[in-house]
C-alpha cells in the first residue's frame, strides 16, 4: 500500500515538473510586449506613422512585425545591394518570415535600413502599443481623405467600412507603393474631393511589383491586429490567390501566429533622428520615451558655478584646531619653540613678555615678498649695526662662560642644598 502511494506521489511530482517546464517554455516563446519607457502619445504616434500610413494594407501587415527585427532589416539591405537588388534568393535566407517578405520589395527594405532609428522606434511602438499603432494609421488616413488626397486610383482601391479606411491593391497581380510628403497629404487641406487629379498630384507611384505568396498577412482594423490569412479569404486575397503560387516557404502552420521580436524594446534610439518626421504635428518630441536620449546640450552647467564657492569661508585653521587647545604652552615645545626665544607677533597672550635688557631694539622691517629678503636699500646701515651688536654680545657671552664656571657650579650646589631644605 505504501509503495503504491509512493508511486502515485512520484507520478504527480513528475507531472507537475513537466507542466512547469512546459509553462516555462511557453513563457519563453511568448510574444507579449515588454514595457520600456513611457507610452507614445497620439501626436507622437502620428508623426512616427506618417511616412507609411498610406501604404497598402498587405504591405503594412509585413512592415509592422519586420520592424522589430532591426538587425535583419540591415542584413537584408546589405544582401540586396550585394546581389544587385535581385530578390530571387531571399527565400533561402534565415531571416524572419516578415523580413523575407518585404525583401521582395527592395525599395521598402532600403527605406527602413537607411532610417534604422525610425525603424527601431516603429518596432518598439508595435511591440508595446500595437493597438495604438493601427489606430494611428486610421487617424492619419482619415485626415488625408478629408483633405482630398486619399482616393481610389488605378494603383489602389480605398474602401470605407464603418469608419475603417482600407487601402488595397487595385490589380490582382501587382502592388504599388505610394510616395508622398506627409506635410502635404495630412496638414494642407484643400477641401473635399472624390476625384483622382488632386490625389495624383500629391501622391506618386513607382513601378508595380509582383504580388506573391510572401504577402501572407493582412490587417484586421476592427480588432487592431495583424493576422495570417494563408491565402484563404475574400476581397483582394480571393482576387489575387488564383495568380499566386502557394509554397511552404511562406504558407505553412508555423506562420499562423505572427511573431515579433520583443527584444527590440531594449535597443537604443536616437530620437533626434526620429524628430525629423514631425511634419504632421509640430513641436512634438520624444524626450519622454527614451531614457537614453539625454540631450547633454540642455544640461546648463552654468548652474554649477564653481566660482560661487567662497573659498575664504573655508577656514582650514578651524578644521585643524577643532580638538586642540591653542593656548596650551606645550604646542610650541612640540614644534621646537621655547617661550623665552625670539618670537613673532602671533604668540599666545599668556606667553611671557619680558625680554633681555641687553637685546638691541628691532627696527621696523618690510619684506617685499616671501623670498625677497628686506626691501629697499635704506635698511642696509641698520642691518650692519645689528650685525655688529650681535657679534659684540656673542663675544661677552663667551668671556663670561670661560670665567664663570665656578659660578655655575655654585649655582648647582645651591640648588642641591635647597633641595635638602625642602626634604
Amino acid at each position: 500500500m505504501r509503495r503504491t502511494i509512493t508511486l502515485c506521489l512520484l507520478s504527480c511530482l513528475i507531472g507537475n515538473v513537466t507542466l512547469a517546464a512546459s509553462r516555462e517554455r511557453l513563457a519563453y516563446t511568448s510574444i507579449a510586449p515588454v514595457p520600456q519607457g513611457a507610452a507614445l502619445s497620439a501626436e507622437q504616434m502620428d508623426n512616427l506613422l506618417a511616412p507609411i500610413a498610406l501604404y497598402p494594407d498587405p504591405l503594412l501587415a509585413q512592415v509592422f512585425p519586420a520592424s522589430t527585427f532591426v538587425d535583419q532589416i540591415d542584413q537584408a539591405a546589405r544582401w540586396l545591394r550585394a546581389h544587385n537588388n535581385n530578390s530571387a534568393g531571399v527565400d533561402n535566407q534565415s531571416w524572419d518570415v516578415a523580413v523575407r517578405s518585404i525583401a521582395h520589395y527592395p525599395q521598402v527594405v532600403y527605406m527602413m535600413s537607411d532610417k534604422l532609428d525610425w525603424t527601431t522606434a516603429l518596432g518598439q511602438a508595435y511591440v508595446n502599443q500595437s493597438t495604438d499603432v493601427l489606430t494611428s494609421v486610421q487617424r492619419l488616413r482619415a485626415r488625408a481623405k478629408a483633405a482630398g488626397y486619399l482616393a481610389t486610383t488605378p494603383q489602389q482601391i480605398v474602401i470605407v467600412e464603418q469608419e475603417v479606411i482600407k487601402v488595397l491593391p487595385s490589380q490582382p497581380q501587382v502592388i504599388y507603393f505610394p510616395t508622398y510628403h506627409p506635410q502635404v497629404v495630412y496638414v494642407q487641406p484643400t477641401g473635399p474631393s472624390t476625384g483622382t487629379v488632386l490625389a495624383a498630384a500629391a501622391i506618386s507611384y513607382g513601378v508595380g511589383l509582383a504580388i506573391g505568396a510572401w504577402l501572407n498577412n493582412d490587417c484586421n482594423w476592427h480588432s487592431h491586429t495583424v493576422y495570417y490569412h494563408g491565402w484563404h479569404g475574400s476581397g483582394w486575397v480571393s482576387a489575387s490567390s488564383r495568380h499566386v503560387h502557394v509554397n511552404s516557404v511562406y504558407v505553412n502552420r508555423s506562420y499562423s501566429t505572427v511573431h515579433v521580436n520583443s527584444a527590440v524594446v531594449h535597443r537604443n534610439v536616437n530620437y533626434n533622428n526620429v524628430n525629423h518626421y514631425n511634419n504632421v504635428n509640430r513641436n512634438v518630441n520624444y524626450n519622454n520615451v527614451n531614457v537614453n536620449n539625454v540631450n547633454r546640450n540642455n544640461v546648463n552647467r552654468n548652474n554649477v558655478n564653481t566660482n560661487n564657492v567662497n573659498r575664504n569661508n573655508v577656514n582650514h585653521n578651524n578644521v585643524a584646531s577643532r580638538n586642540i587647545n591653542t593656548n596650551d604652552a606645550r604646542i610650541n615645545s612640540a614644534r621646537g619653540h621655547t617661550n623665552a626665544g625670539a618670537g613673532t607677533a602671533n604668540r599666545p597672550a599668556t606667553r611671557p613678555t619680558t625680554r633681555p635688557a641687553t637685546r638691541p631694539a628691532q627696527p621696523t622691517q618690510q619684506r617685499s615678498s616671501a623670498f625677497g629678503g628686506f626691501g629697499g636699500s635704506g635698511h642696509t646701515r641698520a642691518a650692519s649695526q645689528r650685525g655688529q651688536a650681535s657679534r659684540a654680545s656673542a663675544q661677552q657671552s663667551r668671556s663670561f662662560g670661560n670665567g664663570g664656571g665656578g659660578g655655575r657650579s655654585g649655582a648647582r650646589s645651591g640648588g642641591r642644598g635647597g633641595g635638602g631644605r625642602r626634604r
